[in-house]
């Protein structure tokens, strides 16, 4: 009987207890509802569309403010160079020093640079700087109030049509002599230029005006810093001199010659071949300036017939104005040359 009753509680229970744990489950799912919430109505969410707006304005604010400042700085940069074009050289190269023999005693000649931006002597060679004067024009421009930003050194027409130096020899001499000039200026930029071309020198010292006239040599010596009073190596020939030199030349030079003549005259645009090869020393110059870190300004292309004077030797104004122009490019690449 015991038993039969237990039986009856514990079926009555069971539900009672499903039921409490329903209760349970409910209370519990509501305390989480409630917790839930509570917690979002205490952490609001924040409406982010006022910030993303205001975050956009400022990006194209932005935008436009750099390329507004893009725009003055290309601007700036065009009035810099229209600037620059309409200078003459001799501003362009204020504070600039071309240095060297008769070849860059002509930028003075022709009135392309002044006096005081010219050191030449006629004859200055880098086999023998010391007695051809070349060490006393670097003294000269060492010794001067301010330094030079830049030196362009024109020099290496004596070395190959008077001494005769293989090409190897020059370029162990001129290798001192740069050595020498950085050591002098070591805060001076220095560049090369290639020798220029002869058109009619058929071997070594035999050419009109391959070193100029002794005339200019000895007006040169009377003052290597200002180079003043010269004349230029054409106006200095005699004709005895001019005599001599078409008396030296081969029947096959003579017809070189005539060639060259009429091709300058038939058209000025025309190439004239040179009779004295200076490949291997402006290759030699190049190498140079490579392994020296300095910068080499190649003039190698100015053959044009026009920009040399009868004689085959002698360069004339339009030659000066077309390597100017060599020089600037390379000593200031950031402005518009031509």
């Amino acid at each position: 009987m015991f038993e039969k009753n237990k039986e009856k509680m514990k079926e009555k229970m069971e539900p009672d207890k499903v039921l409490r744990f329903a209760i349970v489950a409910v209370i519990l799912l509501f305390l989480i509802g409630a917790l839930i919430i509570g917690t979002r109505m205490m952490n609001p969410r924040v409406d982010a569309t006022e910030g993303v707006k205001k975050l956009t304005e400022l990006e194209d604010a932005n935008v436009q403010k750099i390329d507004a400042q893009i725009q003055e700085l290309e601007q700036t940069e065009a009035d810099e160079a229209a600037a620059w074009k309409a200078k003459s050289a001799k501003e362009k190269m204020d504070g600039c020093i071309v240095l060297g023999d008769s070849t860059a005693l002509g930028f003075r000649q022709n009135d392309i640079l002044s006096k005081s931006q010219v050191k030449s002597k006629d004859g200055a060679t880098v086999s023998d700087a010391e007695g051809s004067g070349l060490n006393e024009l670097l003294t000269a421009v060492t010794e001067a109030e301010t330094a030079p930003q830049k030196l362009i050194l024109c020099i290496g027409r004596g070395d190959v049509a008077v001494s005769g130096e293989t090409a190897d020899a020059f370029a162990a001499n001129y290798k001192s002599f740069v050595e020498q000039v950085k050591a002098a200026l070591p805060d001076t930029k220095v560049y090369v230029c290639s020798i220029p071309a002869y058109l009619s020198l058929t071997s070594t010292g035999d050419a009109t005006g391959s070193a100029d006239s002794d005339t200019d040599s000895d007006s040169d010596a009377k003052d290597t810093t200002d180079n003043s009073d010269f004349k230029s190596s054409t106006d200095s020939k005699s004709s005895t001199d001019s005599k001599s030199s078409t008396d030296s030349k081969s029947s096959t030079d003579s017809k070189s010659n005539s060639d060259s003549d009429t091709s300058s005259d038939d058209s000025s645009s025309s190439k004239m071949s040179t009779a004295l090869d200076v490949t291997s020393y402006n290759e030699a110059l190049k190498a140079l300036c490579k392994e020296e870190k300095v910068k080499y300004v190649d003039t190698t292309d100015l053959t044009d017939a026009s920009y040399y004077g009868e004689d085959g030797s002698t360069m004339t104004k339009a030659y000066y104005e077309a390597c100017i122009n060599k020089i600037l490019e390379a000593a200031f690449r950031n402005y518009v040359i031509q």
